[in-house]
Order: structure tokens, then sequence, then C-alpha cells
């Protein structure tokens, strides 16, 4: 059986666009499974490494908060007095930190307002908080450790408060320890 001339150019073009082989198509998947993992891979560490970061910016926010918080208090305030403990070999961490001061009104001739703040640490809560009058609020939480005292080598005492903070984002875990000084105001 002999084609016409154009009988031969289809089937000369249909055996042209015959389709892939089974070859093809096994090494078309196999690059497609290697491109795929690699993306898995790139998305896998760009998640794990956000979830640090995020861990980690936490961690630091709480202990800035617990910072800011107190420092208002330690500067109207005397050194806590410390029953038992508070001594660099000896701190405190069961004890609540008790800091008693003066606060002065805004007004004109105004008469100094004793006031005192309390700092406690709820271990089970993991939460230091601050107690002023009948109100309180979380001065930080996440706190897995906390203690303070009072150093008087120097001329004027010093308060050193240590807290360690851990922050869990997605699984993954963080913590972060500080020691912060404050320095109560000196009043006889």
């Amino acid at each position: 059986m002999t084609l016409s001339p154009a009988q031969a150019r289809m089937a000369a073009r249909r055996r042209r666009q015959g389709g892939y082989t089974l070859i093809e198509l096994i090494i078309a998947s196999a690059i497609g499974l290697l491109v795929m993992s690699a993306l898995t891979s790139v998305v896998l560490t760009m998640t794990i490494g956000a979830n640090t970061a995020t861990s980690r910016v936490e961690a630091s926010a709480q202990i800035r908060n617990f910072q800011f918080t107190a420092y208002d208090d330690f500067a109207l305030s005397r050194p806590p007095a410390p029953s038992g403990c508070g001594t660099p070999s000896s701190p405190c961490t069961t004890q609540t930190m008790v800091l008693m001061g003066d606060r002065m009104p805004n007004a004109t001739g105004g008469v100094p307002v004793p006031f005192t703040a309390r700092y406690a640490w709820d271990q089970s809560q993991q939460t230091v908080t601050r107690f002023v009058g009948s109100g309180s609020r979380v001065a930080a939480s996440g706190v897995t450790s906390f203690s303070w005292y009072v150093d008087t080598s120097a001329p004027h005492p010093v308060v050193v408060v240590s807290l360690t903070v851990t922050v869990s984002a997605n699984g993954t875990p963080f913590s972060e320890s500080q020691t912060l000084l404050f320095y109560p105001r000196v009043t006889s």
C-alpha cells in the first residue's frame, strides 16, 4: 500500500509528535522530586529559624518588661530587707521582694505618699507578679528561675535580680538568663 504525499507527511508528523517515552517520564519525575525535596527543605529551615527568632524576641521582651516595670519602683524605694536570705551566696528565690518608698504627687506643694510594691514569683505559673495597693499585674511570664539579693559591698546598696525566661514558639524552646542591677534611692 502506497501513501499519497499528503498521507506520508501526516504519518511522519504523527511519529514526531508521539509523546514521551517511559524513560523520559521517569527522569522528569526524578528531577521534579529532587526540586520538591529541596524546596521543602528550604521551607522547613526557614520555619524553624522563624520560630527560634520569635522565641528569642519573646524571651527578651519578657525580661525587658520586668526591667522597665521594676526600674520605676526601685527609683522610688529603699533597698528591700530580706529575711534569712539576700546575700550573693544565698539569694532569695521564694521570698517576695518588697520595695517601700514615697511617691511625690504632681500637685504643687504635694505631700509624699508612702507606697509599697511587691514582686512575687509563682514557680508553678512561671510568672513574676507586681502587687501595688489592691492591684496586680504580671511583670514577666515564662520565668523558670528568679532570685534576688542586696549587694552591700558597694558604697550604695545594689539589688541584684536574676531571672531566666523560657519561651517556646511552635515547639522550639529558647531560654534567656539575665542579671539586672537596680540602684534604689538611698534614704535615711
